[in-house]
Formats: C-alpha cells, structure tokens, sequence
C-alpha cells in the first residue's frame, strides 16, 4: 500500500481528519506526523521532532501538503520532499499558492479531496 505523509499545521486537526478518511478509502495509508504530540511544549524536543519528520518522508510516496496558511514547518517539509524526489500533491483551500509552493509541487488543488484523487 503506497504511503503518503500528511504535512500540514499542527493544528489542522480537522485537515488532518477528513485528509485521514480521504486517503485511506483512495488505497493510501497516511502517515501523521502529529501521532508524536508536542503540543504541550517543542522547546527541547526539536531534533527529535525534524528527525522524524524527516524518517517519515522518506519513508513515503508522497507528501499532501496543506497550504491552506502560511506554515513554516508545511513549507520546510514540501521543499524537503521536492528535493529527494517524494512527490508533493498541495491542498490551499482556495488560498492562492505562493510562486514557491507551485515549484515543489506536482500539482495544485483548492479542494481537499481533488488533491487526493492527484495522489
């Protein structure tokens, strides 16, 4: 089963959901970066937190990014899957992409589930 890493705000719970559902009934297996919870505090815990993410990317297929706002984290890891060839499928919400979101990615979606079925 192809793996795909959910990048995305940590607090995008509700992305996080419906990309979950999403990409589970399209035959992908996803994989949440936010199973590791550090939301009670990163101070400390950030090589910890980059290490995997990082491990988690590699070990993937693709990345579905949400650009839906701006996210330093969302960005670092969309360039990070860009240059190790990982295929990057963006979700912006009607948002429009930043000129640098549209060069790492293969493709570029308003809605959620259109960038799922790009996956």
């Amino acid at each position: 089963m192809p793996r795909v890493y959910l990048a995305g705000p940590p607090f995008a719970d509700e992305y996080r959901r419906r990309a979950t559902a999403l990409a589970t009934e399209a035959g992908w297996e996803p994989v949440d970066p936010m199973r590791r919870d550090f939301r009670a505090g990163t101070r400390g815990h950030e090589q910890e937190i980059v290490s995997g993410d990082l491990e988690d990317i590699d070990s993937c297929d693709a990345v579905l990014a949400s650009f839906t706002a701006p996210d330093e984290g969302t960005a670092m890891e969309a360039w990070y899957a860009h240059s190790r060839g990982v295929r990057v499928v963006v979700y912006t919400g009607g948002t429009p992409p930043h000129p640098w979101t549209v060069y790492v990615a293969e493709s570029v979606h308003a809605l959620l589930e259109d960038a799922v079925r790009a996956l």
